[in-house]
This record gives C-alpha cells, sequence and structure tokens, in this order.
C-alpha cells in the first residue's frame, strides 16, 4: 500500500499505534546496550566482528545484486543509478569488511 493514499488521520493512528504497540516490546532491548552484554571486552569484540561480518556480507551480495539486476524494476532505485547504488554498496562492504577483519 502506497503511504501517500492514507488519509492524514489515517496516518496519526498507525504512528500512535506504532508507539504504543512496538515502543514497550522494543524497550527492554534499547535500554540496556551500554551493559547488555555481560562478559569481558573480548566477548564483546567477538560480537561486533561478527555483526561486522554480516552487514558486510549482505552490504556485498546486494552490492552484486544491483550489478546483475540492473534496469530491471522501474520502481527500484537501480533502474537509473545502478552503478552509483553497486559502488557505493561495495564500499560500505568493503569498509564494514575491514573493520572487522582488523579489529
Amino acid at each position: 500500500m502506497n503511504p501517500s493514499s492514507f488519509r492524514p488521520t489515517q496516518l496519526i493512528l498507525l504512528m500512535l499505534a506504532a508507539l504504543l504497540l512496538f515502543e514497550p516490546a522494543f524497550a527492554n532491548k534499547f535500554e540496556t546496550i551500554g551493559s547488555g552484554v555481560a562478559g569481558s571486552s573480548r566477548i564483546k569484540a567477538e560480537y561486533m566482528r561478527i555483526i561486522g561480518y554480516v552487514s558486510g556480507g549482505v552490504l556485498l551480495f546486494t552490492s552484486l545484486l544491483s550489478f546483475l539486476m540492473a534496469n530491471t524494476n522501474a520502481q527500484n532505485l537501480n533502474y537509473v543509478l545502478w552503478k552509483q547504488s553497486s559502488g557505493m554498496l561495495l564500499f560500505m562492504g568493503l569498509v564494514i569488511l575491514g573493520f572487522a577483519f582488523f579489529a
């Protein structure tokens, strides 16, 4: 559904519902980010490396997809800007993988 087809009243009700329903469910997770991982700094660094490998891999995969599927979907950004999109995703993926590898 296109967000522009919502009436302002519906958007306000949707935002209120999202605020009241989703916020309490995620509040616990976001409050404990600073001290949420118990243990040594080595364990925390390992978690950050794993997150870096996964997010870097996802960015490299989406870079490959935007290169292979160029000009296929007019609703997608890669229809016109597929070279820039693929290049930026590749760059960000390599930077994140570099940080994860050398951390």
